[in-house]
């Protein structure tokens, strides 16, 4: 049976952490502080196509119609989303080490988090709290991160040379295409 955190090659993977009473605003403003810190931590897995976290605190399934009582939770909760090439296992394992910089400063403020916040046990609270995704969709789901970085490169360089050599003609145009994209 196929699962359903699959999409090609690609793996979606969702967790749910609630977090500690007092500790939403200081997780608000360390998430919101990334931004600020230069690459996010999640580009130091190389298979990460994307990922987000998200503060959960009630919420409302069916935002079109008026539900008289919304699901109420009992600590706001943090949600920590990605997709990424290959299998959870190894992800996780990979995860668990390189954002151990962040990882007390996320998930360190969740309920039931392992002390320190790295390692085996950090990687065991995440897999206790997947939810499966239901449904899916990778944008790239037979695709690399890899290859489609291979593929944005070849398409500026296709830009690039596009803007360069407007203006020749037939002949030094296709010279030029040979000599900047050999084998093509």
């Amino acid at each position: 049976m196929k699962s359903a955190n699959r999409s090609g090659q690609a793996y979606g993977f969702m967790a749910l952490t609630p977090i500690k009473p007092g500790e939403e605003d200081a997780l608000r403003a360390f998430l919101e502080g990334l931004r600020n810190r230069g690459p996010s931590p999640l580009s130091r897995l190389a298979a990460t196509h994307m990922g987000r976290w998200v503060i959960l605190r009630n919420f409302n399934w069916d935002p079109f119609y008026d539900q008289p009582d919304p699901d109420a939770l009992s600590h706001p909760a943090l949600i920590f989303s990605t997709c990424f090439d290959g299998d959870l296992d190894p992800y996780l394992d990979e995860l668990s080490e390189a954002l151990a910089p962040e990882a007390p400063e996320i998930w360190g403020r969740c309920i039931g988090c392992p002390d320190p916040a790295r390692g085996p046990g950090l990687k065991a609270y995440l897999e206790h709290n997947q939810i499966d995704c239901g449904f899916f969709f990778a944008a790239y789901g037979s695709s690399t991160v890899a290859e489609v970085r291979a593929s944005l490169d070849q398409r500026d360089r296709l830009v690039a040379f596009a803007t360069r050599t407007q203006g020749l003609g037939p002949a030094e145009l296709h010279r030029a295409f040979v000599a900047e994209f050999p084998g093509r």
